[in-house]
């Protein structure tokens, strides 16, 4: 027998949590369907930290609002029957005030529409709320949050890879650097002197390690006041619409992740459009939450234009082709899809894509970023004991000599 830790909810809507012992993950999850609980999470118990991204759980930042545990939620309450206040105060009173869920409660007891109260919280993604308004217009705001559940899960799953693909690597260059550090504090200071009143028999890297640990002993505290001089311009940057836009257009020029960047920008813009428009929601109302849904501000202008282009009576194809935002494949699935009267649809198909290509672009470059850095490492460390060797050669010359 296994033992299992479980979250569910009663009938009257209050949160329970236990352990159960099954023979396997769909026998634990029956037993406790028979005994009218609605489950919520089930997980194998297994000593804590017991991988990287157990790890990362424990030790990440929280968010004042854990939007993935309250879609999750909030998605099987709603498919039982509870009424979006209801859910809302059950979910709530089960995280006992530690999450900022308890002002959407209050907002929605004082007449707010759920979509109104989550816009009015400071961390709230306009993707999110251009989805739920689509639900509320639709009547399936059930089906809508049981979509946004899925989307905080997988990523949070994408960013959980990311982080433990990035551990190796991140390893590497912490090795390089310590090793150069030792050559440069250490090796240096020791050879260096040899070659005083000889420097054009100097080997160029001992040279260049000499220099930049001179550097770095006289103004080394340079850098820490730099990198927080950088940062503070940053973040007063973000306050801005030109800071952001600018941050946004540097970020895109960017080889390569500029293009993943851009590429799920849009796949996000595409894909709230197309299931605003499969809820119902006006083409106005929907083009304009989706501008302001998509994640890259330098695009928003370019959406927007969209959105004021189709209202003044363009077609959607012909504004989306002028804007210049989509690529060839987007474009043609968007003119089939408008010609044929099933937009909405090729709008989630053109999403699709582009975010399964990011993604793959994504795994090539991590793929391919150990083996780089483990070249460059190398290639580093050896050219270093080259010239080392090289010094300890010229020293040997000048001895004889």
């Amino acid at each position: 027998m296994t033992r299992f830790s479980y979250r569910a909810y009663g009938k009257d809507g209050t949160e329970t949590k236990g352990v159960i012992d099954a023979g396997n993950r769909l026998e634990a999850a029956r037993l406790l369907s028979k005994s009218g609980r609605k489950l919520v999470d089930l997980r194998e118990e297994t000593a804590s930290f017991g991988t990287l991204s157990g790890i990362w759980t424990q030790i990440a930042p929280r968010h004042s609002m854990n939007y993935h545990r309250l879609f999750s939620e909030l998605a099987i309450l709603l498919q039982a029957g509870f009424p979006i206040d209801a859910a809302l105060k059950a979910i709530a009173a089960s995280q006992k005030g530690k999450s900022g869920l308890a002002e959407i409660v209050e907002a929605i007891g004082s007449g707010s529409s759920f979509s109104e109260a989550v816009a009015k919280r400071s961390d709230a993604d306009p993707a999110v709320t251009a989805l739920v308004v689509s639900g509320e217009h639709s009547g399936r705001l059930d089906e809508v949050v049981l979509v946004l559940a899925a989307m905080f899960e997988e990523e949070k799953k994408r960013k959980a890879d990311v982080l433990e693909a990035l551990l190796y690597p991140a390893f590497l260059v912490l090795m390089m650097l310590f090793a150069v550090g030792i050559i440069m504090f250490a090796l240096v200071p020791a050879i260096d002197p040899v070659f005083e009143g000889l420097a054009d028999k100097r080997p160029v890297l001992i040279s260049v390690l000499a220099a930049g640990r001179l550097f770095l002993l006289s103004y080394g505290w340079l850098i820490p006041i730099g990198a927080l001089l950088a940062a503070a311009a940053i973040v007063y940057a973000r306050r801005t619409a030109e800071g952001r836009d600018t941050l946004s257009l540097l970020w895109l020029k960017i080889p390569f992740l500029g293009r993943i960047s851009g590429a799920r920008g849009c796949a996000r813009y595409l894909q709230v459009l197309g299931m605003l428009l499969a809820n119902g929601v006006p083409m106005k109302k929907a083009l304009e939450l989706s501008a302001r849904s998509c994640p890259v501000t330098a695009y928003q202008p370019g959406m927007t234009a969209i959105r004021s282009a189709v209202t003044a009576g363009m077609p959607f194809r012909q504004a989306a082709r002028e804007s210049n935002l989509f690529d060839s494949t987007s474009m043609s699935l968007i003119e089939i899809g408008d010609e044929a009267n099933r937009l909405a649809d090729a709008l989630k198909r053109a999403a699709f894509l582009l975010e399964t290509e990011a993604s793959r672009d994504i795994r090539r470059v991590l793929t391919l970023l150990t083996p780089v850095i483990t070249i460059v490492m190398g290639g580093a460390i050896g050219g270093i004991v080259v010239s080392v060797m090289d010094a300890l050669l010229s020293i040997n010359n000048l001895a004889v000599q």
